[in-house]
C-alpha cells in the first residue's frame, strides 16, 4: 500500500508549506480491491477554499476536497479504511471542546456495523480520537444494506467540512459506470443499459450534498457555543450543494468557481441521492419544474412517493428520481430553511440542472435561472413521513409488544459558569475519560441488571453512564423535547447508531406514558436512522404554566428499536450544536456479549 510516511511527518510536524502538504493529502488509494477486500485512504488536512464565492479561509478537506471523495460498496463487501490525522498539534488559547480540537474521528453514518461496534467512529464511546499524526483503520463488513449513507466527522465541528458520500450498491448491476471498480469499463454521461436497484430501474445517478458555511472559523464558533457568551445558535452564511454556491451574486470574484452543476440529458430518469450533511438546518429541496418520486430514505426502500419538494433534516438521506421532461435548458435546484422560526427561512443554497446538450460543459454557472422552485409557506409537521410506506412491507416487530420504554426528555438550561447545556432526564453527556468501550472490557465492570432496570424510571446507569439494554430486547424509545415559556421550542433529528429504527408515533406537548403508550399514528413505519421530533406545543399546557423557567413539553416522537447489536452506542441530535452541547446518550447493549479488540490506532512515521 502507498504510504508517505515520512513525508506526512514533515507536513504535520515541521510545518512545510500548505501548498505541498495539500498535494501530499490528495493521494490515495481509492475504491481498490486488495484480495476481494475495499480499500480506501482518508487523509484529512487543512487547506485553504472560498466555496462561497466570498473569502478563502482555512478549512479541513478529505483528500483535498469538499466533499470527500465518495466511497463505493457493494452490499456484503469487506471495507478497510484508512483515517490518517494530518492536522498540525493544536497550538491556542485553551481547548475548545474536550481534549485536543484537532483530534479526529470519522463515523460512518447509518451503516449498523453488525459486530464491528470499534469501527462506528464515535470519539470516547468506541475508539480513542485519532490525535494529530495518527492513523486508525476502520475494518467492517457491509451487513444486510443497500443505499445512501455519508461519512463525517464526529469531535466538534470538524464535520462541517469532513464528510462525504458512502454509497451502498446491491450489486454491480445498480452501478453506473463512473461508480465501476477499476478495470470495469470507462465512464459516460449516458448509460448504456438501465441499472437496477431493487425494485427500479433508471438511466444514472447523480449524488447531491447539501452542507453549510460559516464565515467564520470552527474555534471560534465552537467556543461560542460551548462558553459564557452564547446566547443563540447562529445560522451558516452559506448552504452549499456539493461544495458550492455563491454567497453575494451580486459581486463575483473573477476566481468564483460558481454553482454546482448537475448535467443530466433528456428524456432519462435518473435517482438523485441527496444527503442532508448539514450540521444544523433541516432544509426543503426542490427542482424548478420537475417533480420528485422518493424511492429510498436511510436505506430503507420506500413505494413511490411523488412530491414537488422534500424535507431533508441533518444526516437524513433520500432518493428521489427525477424524469427529465421539460424543454432542454438549465433549472434552478433550490434549498429553503425548515422549522427556523425565529431565522431568515431564505437559503442561498442554489445549484443548476443542466440538459447537456442544450449548452455545452463551458456555460455560465455563475448565474441561476430567475424561475426559482417554489415551496409550501406552512410548515406541516410530521410532513409526509405518515404517507410512506416501505416497499417490502411492515416489518411485524412493530406490532409487537415492547419489552420497555425509556423516554429521554431534553431540556437546556445556564450553568454558574454562564454556559448553556442540554440534558437528558438530568445529565449533559460529555466526553469520559476514557472510550466506555474500554470500561466495559475491564474486569471491574460488573453486568447490569436488567431486570432491575426495566422497574426504573429511566434505566439509566450512572456507572458508566449509558442506558443498558438487554440482547434482544424490543426497546421503545420516546425522545422529548422542551422549551422554556415564551421561547421557541426547537426541531430536533435525532441519529441512532448501530441501529435503524421504527417511527411509531408523533404527539403535542408532553408524553403521557398512561394516554400515549399505545399511540399509533405512524400506519406504515419506516426501517430508517433519523427521526424528527418535530416542535409541536399543547396549547392547554402552555396557558397552565406560570413559571416562565419550567420546562413545557412542546412535542415528542417515539421510535423502536431491536437490540441486535451487541456494542455500545450514541443516540443523539444530529443538530451537531446541540449535540456539542450535551444532547446525546449512550445504549449499553448486551455489554457479555461484546467481543474484545485491540485498538488499530498506527503513528503514521
Amino acid at each position: 500500500m502507498f504510504h508517505m510516511a515520512g513525508f506526512y511527518f514533515l507536513c504535520i510536524f515541521m510545518f512545510l508549506p500548505l501548498v505541498l502538504c495539500e498535494s501530499v493529502a490528495k493521494l490515495q488509494l481509492s475504491d481498490t480491491e486488495i484480495n476481494g477486500v475495499r480499500v480506501y485512504e482518508l487523509n484529512v488536512s487543512n487547506s485553504r477554499i472560498d466555496p462561497d464565492c466570498y473569502q478563502r479561509s482555512t478549512a479541513l478537506l478529505v483528500n483535498g476536497q469538499l466533499p470527500g471523495p465518495t466511497i463505493r460498496v457493494n452490499r456484503g463487501d469487506r471495507v478497510l479504511i484508512t483515517v490518517r490525522n494530518l492536522m498540525p498539534d493544536f497550538v491556542g488559547n485553551g481547548k475548545s471542546h474536550g481534549g485536543n480540537p484537532n483530534d479526529l474521528s470519522i463515523h460512518f453514518h447509518g451503516i449498523r456495523q453488525y459486530g464491528s461496534g470499534h469501527a462506528d467512529g464515535v470519539p470516547y464511546v468506541t475508539q480513542h480520537p485519532i490525535p494529530p499524526g495518527y492513523e486508525y483503520t476502520h475494518d467492517f463488513r457491509v451487513v444486510n444494506q443497500a443505499g445512501t449513507y455519508f461519512y463525517h466527522a464526529h469531535v466538534g465541528l470538524e464535520e462541517e467540512t469532513v464528510f462525504g458520500p458512502f454509497i451502498v450498491y446491491d450489486s454491480d448491476d445498480s452501478r453506473p459506470p463512473e461508480a465501476m471498480p477499476p478495470g470495469s469499463g470507462s465512464s459516460s454521461l449516458s448509460t448504456p443499459v438501465r441499472l437496477q436497484a431493487g425494485p427500479f430501474t433508471y438511466d444514472d445517478e447523480r449524488i447531491i450534498t447539501m452542507s453549510e458555511w460559516w464565515h467564520r472559523d470552527r474555534y471560534t464558533l465552537e467556543n461560542y457555543m460551548m462558553g459564557p457568551e452564547f446566547v443563540h445558535l447562529p445560522d451558516a452564511e452559506s448552504v452549499l450543494i456539493n461544495g458550492k454556491t455563491i454567497y453575494k451574486p451580486s459581486k463575483v470574484p473573477d476566481r468564483c468557481e460558481g454553482y454546482s452543476v448537475i448535467p443530466v440529458e433528456a428524456g432519462k430518469t435518473y435517482r438523485l441521492r441527496i444527503i442532508g450533511a448539514t450540521t444544523f438546518r433541516t432544509l426543503g429541496f426542490a427542482i424548478a419544474h420537475h417533480n420528485l418520486t422518493i424511492i429510498e430514505v436511510d436505506g430503507e426502500v420506500v413505494k413511490p412517493f411523488e412530491t414537488t419538494y422534500i424535507e431533508v433534516a441533518a444526516g437524513q438521506r433520500i432518493s428521489a428520481l427525477l424524469h427529465t421532461d421539460q424543454i432542454p435548458q438549465d433549472y434552478t435546484i433550490g434549498t429553503i430553511r425548515r422549522w427556523a422560526e425565529d431565522a431568515d427561512p431564505h437559503s442561498n443554497g442554489l445549484a443548476i440542472l443542466r440538459y447537456t446538450y442544450a449548452r455545452d460543459d463551458s456555460s455560465e454557472n455563475k448565474i441561476v435561472p430567475s424561475d426559482h422552485p417554489e415551496f409550501p409557506s406552512r410548515l406541516i409537521a410530521p410532513w409526509i413521513w405518515p404517507q410512506l410506506e416501505p416497499y417490502h412491507g411492515v416489518d411485524p416487530v412493530v406490532y409487537r409488544p415492547a419489552s420497555r420504554t425509556i423516554v429521554l426528555r431534553s431540556t437546556d438550561s445556564k450553568n454558574p459558569d454562564g454556559s448553556t447545556r442540554w440534558y437528558i432526564n438530568g445529565v449533559s453527556y460529555m466526553d469520559p475519560a476514557f472510550p466506555i468501550l474500554d470500561g466495559l472490557q475491564t474486569s471491574q465492570r460488573r453486568l447490569p441488571n436488567y431486570r432491575q432496570l426495566k422497574g426504573s424510571k429511566t434505566g439509566y446507569d450512572a456507572t458508566l453512564g449509558t442506558y443498558p439494554i438487554g440482547h434482544y430486547e424490543l426497546i421503545d424509545i420516546v425522545i422529548q423535547s422542551t422549551h422554556k415559556k415564551h421561547s421557541y421550542c426547537r426541531s430536533h433529528p435525532w441519529h441512532t447508531h448501530g441501529h435503524s429504527h421504527w417511527l411509531l408515533a408523533t404527539g403535542s406537548g408532553e408524553y403521557d406514558p398512561e394516554y400515549d403508550q399505545d399511540t399509533r399514528n405512524m400506519p406504515t413505519p419506516l426501517y430508517k436512522d433519523v427521526t424528527m421530533v418535530y416542535p409541536s406545543l399543547d396549547h392547554e399546557l402552555e396557558a397552565s404554566s406560570n413559571d416562565n423557567d419550567t420546562s413545557i413539553g412542546c412535542g415528542w416522537s417515539k421510535i423502536r428499536i431491536l437490540a441486535d447489536n451487541p456494542g455500545v452506542w450514541a443516540v443523539h441530535c444530529h443538530n451537531t450544536l446541540h449535540m456539542m452541547m450535551g444532547m446525546m446518550v449512550v445504549f449499553e447493549e448486551a455489554p457479555e456479549l461484546i467481543v474484545p479488540f485491540t485498538q488499530n490506532i498506527l503513528l503514521s512515521v
